[in-house]
């Protein structure tokens, strides 16, 4: 009897196009680290505001033939308000992309791992120490990313189902101070999408790698 072939080729495509350089080199290291095959990661440097992002993330997606196309970005990238992102959501849907976001900027999505903050916190500097008080030499910059924090994704995994409980908690917490505003972490549905397109991810071998498991 034939043996059926264990690694099968992905059903659906993922593409996530992110409007930061820090986004962008986030979601490579969980591309890396969990071997999706089946997602791509695009950086849109060119976008100037939220409506071109959009337009690039549509253009990407048309081109890739991606299945699913997500648009990832951070409030205070492209300096907007609640208003403005509901305003471009009809727009998004039309050009068949998903939106996700965080304000003020992804900072929060990596502190949520680790915590959920009591009150609103709308400073990306508040954000910085908070998370430089559980990570050595943590700052918001690519630098990070591309030095020190390269193993950033791997350190969070762990507790990335306790992240979108904090998010849930933090939102409410959020929207309670600020009536009428967006709630501040909408990544909930895209961790679910990553995790039902490109499939379960074994880390063990990676985290031994940084010293988070035993041997």
């Amino acid at each position: 009897m034939r043996r059926k072939r264990v690694n099968e080729n992905p059903r659906q495509t993922l593409l996530i196009v992110t409007a930061s350089q820090s986004e962008a080199l986030y979601f490579s290291q969980m591309r890396k680290d969990c071997r999706y095959t089946n997602m791509s990661v695009i950086w849109a440097e060119e976008a100037r505001d939220l409506e071109e992002f959009i337009r690039i993330a549509a253009k990407e997606r048309i081109k890739g033939r991606f299945d699913k196309t997500w648009g990832l970005f951070s409030f205070d990238h492209f300096e907007l308000s609640s208003d403005q992102v509901r305003e471009v959501l009809p727009y998004a849907k039309k050009r068949k992309v998903e939106l996700a976001w965080v304000n003020p900027g992804i900072g929060l999505w990596y502190l949520l791992h680790l915590q959920s903050p009591r009150a609103p916190v709308t400073d990306n500097g508040v954000i910085q120490r908070s998370l430089q008080g559980v990570l050595p030499n943590f700052n918001l910059t690519p630098e990070y990313l591309l030095g020190g924090g390269d193993s950033l994704h791997l350190r969070l995994f762990p507790a990335k189902a306790q992240a979108v409980v904090n998010a849930g908690a933090y939102n409410t917490i959020f929207t309670q101070d600020y009536r009428g505003s967006l709630p501040p972490v909408n990544m909930t549905k895209l961790t679910t999408e990553i995790g039902d397109i490109c499939g379960v991810a074994d880390m063990t071998y990676n985290q031994k790698m940084i010293g988070l498991k035993n041997n």
